[in-house]
């Protein structure tokens, strides 16, 4: 019988340094395998302690707790959406503005280039 939980691989990206991290230097050796053959659940990495689903799950149960009480003030139904925005929102909106950032940047570089050669 195998075990209930086979022993994984460490993330390396706990122990990465900044260059590491910046240029995802980190997943080489996964691109490796997975180039060789297909990857299989025991070539992946454990998952980070601040992406554990206890946890995320323990920090949105507690918006949904403050949203709970906050809608029986108010005499309303409570909002799931709402707890979920104010958990999670700030960082899918920071990194949200940099994904748009990035792809106006290439839409701005393509206009330059047909700019560029309809006049020259």
């Amino acid at each position: 019988m195998p075990p209930l939980y086979p022993k994984v691989k460490p993330n390396p990206l706990q122990k990465a340094n900044l260059c590491s991290r910046l240029f995802f230097w980190w997943l080489n050796p996964l691109f490796k395998i997975g180039h060789k053959w297909r990857l299989e659940e025991d070539d992946m990495y454990s998952v980070l302690p601040e992406d554990r689903s206890q946890r995320l799950g323990e920090e949105l149960q507690g918006y949904w707790d403050q949203e709970v009480l906050k809608s029986q003030e108010d005499a309303r139904e409570p909002s799931l959406m709402k707890a979920i925005v104010k958990c999670y929102g700030k960082s899918y909106l920071v990194w949200g503005m940099l994904t748009c950032l990035e792809e106006a940047e290439e839409w701005l570089l393509v206009a330059k280039i047909l700019w560029a050669e309809s006049y020259h």
